[in-house]
């Protein structure tokens, strides 16, 4: 994945905030569901008409959203906090916004909702070859593209340039956005399988 490549260089910047943070790690992880819930529904009443200040802070409340996903496991690191529990906790918690997030997006007036949950699809499949590798002693596997980190970063542009640029070549930037993520993701989980595939032999 393209924005794992600078995890390191997120923790040292997130670090400060981490060790003055009054919530622990379970505090952010409700934050950051929090955000994606209103995330979720920037997308769902964001048009190109009246609504479309919401495509803004949608973008606002998916950056704050990654944010509070990094954070989360610096604090449980830097506290001595990280758990198994924790882990069963965090995973289940980024599919849940995966879901509310782009569901917004699928439901909202700027996407068909077909592509929309094809997207959804794709994304729950990639996320779930990664945690299955692990499952099966493979190891977690966080190769391919558009992993959580880049989806993110992603999702939290694309509603920008939308907000200024309607559309490209008659699509507009947000349904571009999910055909995207429904094909690569897809490609990316096959990928990802056929890694875990040979692992296993």
């Amino acid at each position: 994945m393209v924005a794992d490549d600078y995890r390191d260089l997120g923790t040292k910047i997130l670090m400060p905030l981490a060790k003055i943070s009054p919530l622990g790690p379970m505090g952010i992880s409700l934050l950051s569901l929090i955000t994606a819930l209103t995330a979720g529904y920037s997308f769902y009443v964001g048009d190109l008409d009246s609504n479309k200040i919401y495509l803004l802070l949608g973008s606002l409340m998916v950056f704050l959203t990654a944010v509070f996903d990094a954070l989360d496991g610096i604090v449980a690191r830097e506290r001595n906090l990280s758990s198994k529990r924790g882990d069963l906790v965090d995973h289940t918690l980024d599919r849940v916004a995966d879901i509310i997030i782009v569901g917004g997006i699928a439901l909202g007036p700027l996407v068909d909702i077909t592509v929309g949950f094809s997207s959804i699809i794709g994304i729950l499949m990639l996320s779930y070859m990664g945690t299955q590798a692990q499952a099966v002693g493979a190891g977690r596997d966080y190769a391919g593209l558009l992993g959580r980190a880049d989806r993110l970063v992603v999702m939290a542009m694309i509603p920008v340039i939308q907000y200024f640029i309607d559309e490209i070549m008659g699509i507009n930037w947000m349904t571009l956005m999910c055909y995207v993520f429904a094909i690569v993701c897809t490609l990316s989980a096959s990928y990802r399988f056929s890694r875990i595939w040979a692992e296993l032999e």
